[in-house]
């Protein structure tokens, strides 16, 4: 993360504390914009100074890279299960301005999902698990390596917009197969998500970066890999494949593993994109990936359109999103 100059919401102690309300963000006439940066702290990196740093400074090249592959020791995790209710992490409803109707997951006729058995290949290996706790509750999502450090994911995964409230603590685990890993797991130390997702829950805003420590020091990317991201304009017609952790493949196999299936964008608006593609509650925040690996959006749950067609679907890969991303790693 590049250092910028940050306007301080309110001052916290410790990271991953759930955030409070930012009523002042509200107000357009401040100078707020839906790409300004908020980070777990509570911290806002405007807009426009992220993208001077990106304006003057040269972007690298987003590259694939597989990772060592080094195998490092399962770690002891806080065992959130025990002492929290799951929580299902539904995605809020759309803005005003979306004419549609939002639900958390669609499994659209014959399910076409297939489980992963080999994770220790990319781009499985770079898909991750993640374990979210909130101060009342646990749950989960999917998450994508998209540099040494860095994870790419839903807001909703971090942020509740409806409660203004974000998590207290999370482990990211590339690769989690049959409920083991072979490349560590790492604590989130910080995440960042659009001003406007944290008020109005806008679902092409709904996209969330996370920062990661590193474990017995080494880091989640160097072990594991990352994915590129690809900035992108007109999807339609593509095939994306979309792979993550959904829930109700887990608990009818009673062993965390990945799932997921390949199909065509059937449809796009300048933001989102939309695919017949099953998934369901966990998979949020999983990787559209191309037929090169490379990330041109992320899932975000099911959309229902005034037509009665039903499609899967989450924020394209636009420049103002490739840009948030860049300057939050």
């Amino acid at each position: 993360m590049k250092k910028y100059y940050f306007s301080t919401l309110l001052l916290v102690v410790f990271l991953l504390i759930p955030l409070t309300v930012f009523a002042d963000e509200k107000d357009t006439k401040n100078g707020s914009h839906p790409y300004d940066m908020v980070n777990s702290k509570g911290e806002v990196i405007k807009y426009e100074d992220y993208m001077k740093e990106l304006d003057t400074s040269s972007l690298k090249k987003d590259e694939n890279y597989n990772g060592s592959g080094k195998i490092l020791p399962e770690r002891k995790l806080p065992n959130y299960k025990k002492y929290k209710p799951y929580k299902s992490l539904s995605p809020s409803v759309p803005s005003g301005a979306i004419q549609k109707s939002i639900t958390p997951y669609v499994v659209i006729g014959e399910d076409g999902r297939r489980v992963v058995d080999d994770t220790s290949v990319s781009p499985f290996k770079q898909i991750s698990y993640i374990e979210l706790e909130w101060a009342d509750s646990w749950g989960w999502c999917t998450g994508t390596l998209i540099g040494k450090d860095t994870v790419l994911t839903n807001g909703h995964c971090v942020v509740d917009p409806d409660t203004q409230q974000g998590i207290t603590g999370a482990y990211v685990i590339p690769g989690l197969n049959n409920s083991h890993y072979s490349y560590g797991a790492y604590q989130v130390v910080d995440y960042f998500v659009p001003s406007q997702w944290i008020n109005t829950g806008d679902s092409s805003q709904d996209f969330a970066v996370l920062k990661l420590a590193p474990y017995i020091g080494e880091n989640a990317g160097d072990v594991a890999g990352y994915r590129p991201i690809r900035q992108v304009t007109n999807i339609a017609n593509q095939t994306v494949k979309v792979y993550g952790y959904p829930s109700d493949r887990i608990n009818d196999a009673g062993t965390y593993s990945q799932w997921g299936m390949s199909g065509t964008v059937g449809r796009e608006d300048t933001s989102l994109a939309f695919y017949q593609l099953d998934t369901f509650n966990g998979q949020s925040g999983s990787a559209m990936l191309n037929s090169s690996n490379e990330i041109v959006g992320v899932h975000r749950g099911g959309y229902t359109f005034s037509d009665g067609q039903s499609f899967n679907g989450g924020p394209k890969m636009i420049k103002p999103v490739y840009d948030f991303i860049k300057a939050a790693q």
